[in-house]
C-alpha cells in the first residue's frame, strides 16, 4: 500500500512537494485555508486590472525545468516564460540611474560613465559572484544536511572561507566600486531576502549574477500562472487539493505526527505531514508545547525575522511609457533607510521602493491606455514601534509623493483602483509570523544547516517546506526545498504494510 501525506498549505513549496511525492508513489492531500492556491504568490483581479500580489521576479528557471522533469513533464507545456529586457533600471537619489542588462558591453559603458574603471571592476565582481553562485548551489543550497558534521566538513569549511561568506556584502562590493551609487546598485538585491546589505553575507553577490547571467523571467499572463501551472500538474498526477480548509492543529501521537485536525473538527489521518505554512507559525499555533523540546522552543523564540513590505496596487487610467517592467528607486540616504528598517524598526522618512509595471511585457494585465502598478516598499516587520492602523493612510500618502517626485506626475488624479497592503495583512492572509514577508532572515546564523531544519526535531513524520526552512526564501529556493524535503521523506517515512 502506498504511503499517505497531508500537506498544510498550497503555496509554491506545498504544490511542488506534492508533485514530487505523488510522482514517486505517495497519496497526497493538500489542505489550503484560502480559496485559491499559491500562498504569497497570489493574484488580485479588479475589473480590467490584474495584479500579482507577491513575487514578481522569477530567477533560475532551470529549477522549474527540473521540477517538471521529475514528473515526466515539460515546463513549456504548462507555462510560457518570457525573458525580461532590460532586467531593470536602478534610479539613485541624486536623479542619475543605470540600466541593468545582460548586454555586458552596455553595462560596462554605463558603469564607466558613473565611475571610470568600473567596467573592468564589474567583470571581476561578476566572475567572483559566479564562483559564489556555483559553489553555493553545489555545496550548500542543494543538499540535505542531516547532522552538523555533514555541513561543517573540511571541504565545506574551505569553501565558506573561499567565498568570503563571513564578509558583509556592502563591504565586499566596496572592494570593487568606489562610487556609493554602484555599491548600492550591486547590493540592494538583498531586499528580496528581507535583509540589509550591511548585514548580509557577501555570498549574496550571487543575486545580481543570477539576474544578469541567467535572466529575469515573467510568465505570460502574470506570475500567478506559476501556481496555476503547478496546481494543474498536481491534479493531473492525482493530488487531492482541498481549498477553504483551515487546519486547527497537527495531530501528535506520542512523538509522531499522524495527521491534522481541521477547524471544522474533521480529522485527516496520514503517514506523514508536511507543513507549508510559515514554520514559526506552525510551532507557535499548530503544535502542542508538549511535542517540542525546551531547547527547540528556546531556539524558535530567538529566530531573527526579516523585514516586511508595504504594498500599493494601483490601477491607473493613463500610462507612464518611460517605466520598465521593473524599476528600483533608491533613497537619497540608503544607510539611513536601512537603519530605520532593521535597527530602529521605524518607517523610513525617505523610503526606497520597487515598482513593477507588468504591462510593459504583457498588455493584457491592464486596460488600454492604463497601467496596473505594483509598488513595494521595504518596511520593518511587525513591532510595537509601528501601529499600522494609525500609520497606514499617512504612509500611503508618503509613497504617492515619492512616486510623483520620481517621474510619475499627477498619479493621484489617475488612480481608478487602489488597494493598500501592510505587514499586518501578511499575518491575516497567510499566517506569516511577525508579518515578515520574506520569512526569517538570511543572516549567516540562519543559512545552511543553521537554518531551521526541513524535518521537525523530535517529531517523527513531520516535515517543512517554504521560505523559513532550508534552504531559504525566494521562488527558486522554495522549489529546491521541495526536492530536499521529498528526499528526506523518502528516507525517513516507512511504508505501510
Amino acid at each position: 500500500m502506498s504511503r499517505s501525506c497531508v500537506i498544510v498549505g498550497a503555496g509554491l513549496g506545498g504544490l511542488a512537494t506534492a508533485i514530487r511525492l505523488q510522482s514517486s508513489g505517495w497519496r497526497v492531500t493538500i489542505l489550503e485555508k484560502n480559496a485559491e492556491v499559491g500562498g504569497r504568490c497570489s493574484i488580485l483581479r479588479a475589473g480590467d486590472y490584474t495584479f500579482d500580489m507577491g513575487p514578481t521576479l522569477l530567477l533560475m528557471r532551470d529549477v522549474l525545468d527540473d521540477l517538471f522533469r521529475s514528473a515526466g513533464r515539460r515546463l513549456e507545456d504548462y507555462l510560457e516564460l518570457v525573458r525580461v529586457h532590460p532586467n531593470y533600471r536602478v534610479h539613485f537619489g541624486d536623479g542619475s540611474s543605470i540600466e541593468f542588462s545582460s548586454d555586458y558591453g552596455r553595462m560596462r559603458e554605463q558603469l564607466d560613465s558613473l565611475e571610470p574603471g568600473a567596467g573592468r571592476a564589474f567583470d571581476r565582481y561578476l566572475a567572483d559572484a559566479g564562483y559564489k553562485y556555483h559553489v553555493s548551489r553545489e555545496r550548500f543550497v542543494e543538499r540535505n544536511f542531516l547532522h552538523w558534521n555533514h555541513f561543517a566538513t573540511p571541504t565545506n569549511l574551505y569553501y565558506l572561507f573561499a567565498t568570503n561568506t563571513l564578509r558583509k556584502l556592502s563591504r565586499h562590493a566596496a572592494r570593487y566600486f568606489r562610487d556609493p551609487r554602484l555599491i548600492d546598485a550591486f547590493t540592494f538585491q538583498t531586499m528580496y531576502l528581507g535583509l540589509a546589505p550591511s548585514h548580509a553575507p557577501s555570498v549574496y553577490s550571487l543575486l545580481p549574477y543570477t539576474e544578469l547571467e541567467e535572466g529575469i523571467w515573467f510568465p505570460r499572463g502574470g506570475m500567478y500562472r506559476l501556481p496555476q501551472a503547478l496546481e494543474r500538474l498536481a491534479r493531473e498526477l492525482g493530488v487531492e487539493i482541498r481549498l477553504n480548509q483551515s487546519v486547527q492543529r497537527i495531530e501528535i501521537d506520542g512523538a509522531e505526527a499522524r495527521g491534522v485536525v481541521l477547524e471544522s473538527g474533521e480529522v485527516v489521518r496520514s503517514d506523514a505531514v508536511v507543513a507549508n505554512a510559515d514554520l514559526p507559525y506552525v510551532y507557535e499555533s499548530l503544535l502542542p508545547a508538549r511535542a517540542q523540546s525546551h531547547a527547540h522552543r528556546w531556539r524558535m523564540d530567538h529566530l531573527n525575522f526579516g523585514s516586511s513590505a508595504f504594498l500599493l496596487y494601483l490601477g491607473l487610467d493613463r500610462e507612464y511609457p518611460h517605466l520598465n517592467h521593473h524599476d528600483v528607486f533608491l533613497s537619497a540616504d540608503t544607510r539611513e533607510n536601512f537603519d530605520a528598517i532593521f535597527r530602529r524598526f521605524e518607517l523610513p522618512r525617505n523610503p526606497s521602493f520597487y515598482l513593477c509595471t507588468p504591462s510593459r511585457t504583457d498588455r493584457t494585465l491592464a486596460p488600454a491606455g492604463g497601467e496596473a502598478l505594483y509598488v513595494l516598499v521595504p518596511v520593518p516587520r511587525l513591532s510595537r514601534e509601528i501601529d499600522w492602523n494609525k500609520e497606514r493612510a499617512g504612509f500611503r500618502d508618503v509613497i504617492l509623493g515619492r512616486l510623483e517626485e520620481s517621474g510619475l506626475p499627477d498619479i493621484r488624479r489617475h488612480i481608478r483602483y487602489e488597494r493598500v497592503y501592510t505587514p499586518q495583512d501578511f499575518v491575516t492572509d497567510y499566517n506569516v509570523a511577525r508579518g515578515s514577508a520574506f520569512g526569517i532572515s538570511h543572516t549567516f546564523s540562519q543559512v545552511g544547516y543553521m537554518r531551521p531544519s526541513n524535518k521537525a526535531p523530535g517529531i517523527a513524520n513531520l516535515f517543512f517546506v517554504g521560505a523559513s526552512t532550508q534552504p531559504g526564501g525566494g521562488i527558486p529556493m522554495v522549489i529546491i526545498g521541495s526536492r530536499l524535503t521529498a528526499e528526506r521523506m523518502e528516507q525517513g517515512v516507512p511504508h505501510v504494510a
